[in-house]
């Protein structure tokens, strides 16, 4: 049955199903950006009076090859400049070149060359910002959250977008619990001159909640999101998402119904959202999106049966027939026609019923039930002989043959009466 789809928060993991497939995991790869910023106008003069005019000079010989995109040739010539020194490069020289190392991707070494720029100038704010990026880059997240947050002291226009960075990079490290402390901080009032934190900061935090194994908190913060920005159909999805986790059925219920009269639903939200159905017991409506699905792309035969049994549950013998007539022609299956025999009879079609379980000689599951239904239906039909005909046929089978002699003994007096 479908509901089999809706599975616990704990075992989301572990199944193939419709559930596990819609939910998403924040790719938090895509929650920062790694390139590397440059200083402000402010920091580079008072960075650039204490250099020497040999070193000013370099300075802008670099500054042209940058803008020409000659990064190498830029960490060339400062290389060559600092050859023979012993002392580390003048801050800003040191900050320049650790920048094109970013650029050229040789992070290890910028790694370095930044660490040398903050020691000699601890008020450098965006040397800071850069270091914590590159720590980033070499995997190293936890020296990247401390770096970040010592940047927003820093660097206070940009505090709030720091701060948020040495959250993700804890949750890069493991730390998720500072990671929601400093998420739950930002997102509780708003951002700079913003009326509103940005929607990747609520993100991030349902993605602590996710690793805290706490979806109810996740499902909090979703509902913040899509109140806060309820136009973003990708915010919808992620709370439907997460309501699924929570196993709040309702929540999930409205959120899908958003993608759907937006028209931005997939099929798979499709399933989900005709599993979530039969959660609340709606059984119809279930069926009614599945039959659409299941015209619009050709389903599995195991679908098809669950749609079936969805359609018995529900009392809608013709359409349960109707499906299985569409199962029967997609994969034939002598256990197709046993299910629509089960339908008949339950249906009080006993002669259609008992034709089609007296043809079925061999069925996959329960070999010789065919025969037992058989005679049940000959019973109701008042057809004791045939009854008999089909119970002793059933007691070939060693599974039912105990059952089979017990209904025959029953059925004697009925016989006598019949032939009396």
């Amino acid at each position: 049955m479908f509901s089999n789809l809706i599975v616990k928060w704990q075992s989301l993991r572990k199944g193939e199903d419709y559930l596990k497939q819609g939910l998403l995991l924040i790719i938090l790869s895509a929650l920062l950006s790694f390139s590397a910023g440059v200083t402000s106008a402010e920091d580079a003069a008072f960075y650039q009076k204490g250099l020497s005019p040999a070193a000013t000079s370099l300075l802008f010989t670099v500054q042209e090859l940058s803008r020409a995109g000659k990064y190498r040739s830029a960490v060339q010539k400062i290389e060559q400049f600092n050859q023979g020194r012993t002392r580390a490069l003048p801050p800003l020289l040191g900050f320049v070149a650790a920048n094109f190392n970013f650029q050229l991707g040789n992070y290890h070494k910028s790694v370095s060359l930044y660490r040398q720029v903050v020691v000699a100038a601890p008020d450098f704010g965006q040397a800071f910002e850069n270091y914590g990026m590159a720590l980033l880059q070499v995997e190293d997240y936890k020296a990247a959250s401390r770096i970040f947050l010592q940047a927003a002291e820093k660097v206070p226009k940009k505090s709030a977008q720091l701060k948020y960075k040495a959250a993700v990079a804890a949750l890069y490290a493991g730390d998720y619990k500072r990671a929601r402390t400093l998420l739950v901080a930002l997102t509780a009032t708003p951002a700079e001159t913003l009326s509103s934190p940005p929607a990747a900061w609520f993100k991030a935090l349902i993605q602590v909640d996710w690793q805290l194994s706490d979806p109810q908190a996740a499902l909090l913060v979703a509902e913040r999101l899509v109140d806060l920005y309820p136009d973003e159909i990708s915010h919808w999805r992620l709370y439907g998402q997460v309501a699924v986790a929570a196993g709040d059925w309702r929540k999930a219920l409205v959120a899908y119904r958003v993608l759907q009269v937006e028209g931005h639903i997939t099929i798979k939200e499709r399933k989900l959202m005709a599993a979530i159905y039969q959660q609340l017991a709606l059984f119809a409506d279930a069926a009614e999106i599945l039959t659409k699905v299941y015209i619009e792309k050709v389903p599995a035969a195991q679908e098809l049966k669950q749609l079936v049994s969805l359609y018995r549950q529900i009392g809608q013998t013709e359409k349960a027939l109707k499906t299985l007539t569409r199962l029967q022609k997609l994969y034939p299956d002598p256990m197709n026609l046993f299910m629509r025999g089960e339908i008949l009879y339950a249906a009080g079609l006993y002669r259609e019923a008992a034709e089609i379980f007296m043809a079925l000689d061999k069925i996959s599951e329960d070999d010789g039930r065919q025969f037992i239904l058989a005679g049940y239906c000959a019973w109701n039909l008042d057809d004791f002989p045939g009854a008999a005909s089909s119970w002793q046929q059933a007691a070939k089978y060693p599974a039912w043959q105990k059952q089979a002699q017990e209904l025959l003994q029953t059925l004697k007096p009925w016989l006598k009466n019949k032939d009396s």
